[in-house]
């Protein structure tokens, strides 16, 4: 599947239908979906065939890509809601048999704790309105795969590489994107026809390192 055309597939997938502020709820471009997904894939080769988990998955469009690259992929998400628009987009695209969608807490994740995926792909919340949750999800993404893709606000990546290399020196952090993107009006508060903004793909790994 070329990039281009897995970006329209993505920008097919629903947004949500009642996003809810508290949750940080924005859905992920389908550009920079795709962009994050074929980096993973056609440069790290840690998608196809391999486990992963979408942790915040919402409607699903990190973690269907996923699933239509070939990875086996566990989309997680508070919101019931979310992952209802998940299990139908996963019916029209096919990829049904490759995904288990969970409804559940980040922290309090209903997987064994010695289960280490293939990778972890994930926009998390920016901790905006949730002050920390960005760092919440990242800590339980690096407990869960030796490889992590987490999309964050750009100002905040020194922030980000400091507590994760603070926490394990061990732990090797590299940007490998970073963008701007516009979102629509969400919520009621949003005036503007679009807010844009730059945000960064970081990937996280640990134990040898290495391009492949």
């Amino acid at each position: 599947m070329k990039k281009r055309e897995l970006e329209s597939i993505i920008s097919k997938i629903p947004r949500h239908p009642s996003p809810k502020v508290h949750l940080e709820q924005y859905s992920t471009p389908a550009t920079l979906a795709a962009t994050a997904l074929w980096i993973a894939e056609e440069h790290y080769h840690d998608v196809a065939g391999n486990s992963i988990l979408d942790l915040g998955s919402g409607t699903g469009r990190l973690g269907l890509g996923a699933a239509l690259l070939g990875g086996f992929v566990v989309l997680v998400d508070v919101d019931y809601d979310a992952i209802l628009v998940a299990r139908d987009s996963a019916l029209k695209l096919d990829v049904y048999g490759q995904v288990d969608l969970l409804v559940a807490n980040v922290p309090l994740l209903p997987i064994r704790e010695n289960f280490l995926f293939g990778a972890v792909i994930q926009n998390p919340p920016f901790g905006v309105h949730r002050r920390g949750s960005d760092v919440v999800f990242l800590r339980e993404a690096l407990k869960r795969s030796r490889k992590v893709y987490s999309i964050h606000k750009a100002d905040t990546v020194g922030y980000i590489r400091k507590l994760i290399q603070e926490a394990d020196s061990s732990l090797k952090v590299e940007v490998l994107l970073e963008e701007k993107i516009c979102i629509p009006p969400e919520y009621s508060f949003h005036k503007k026809r679009k807010h844009c903004f730059r945000v960064c793909l970081i990937r996280v790994t640990s134990g040898p390192h290495s391009s492949s």
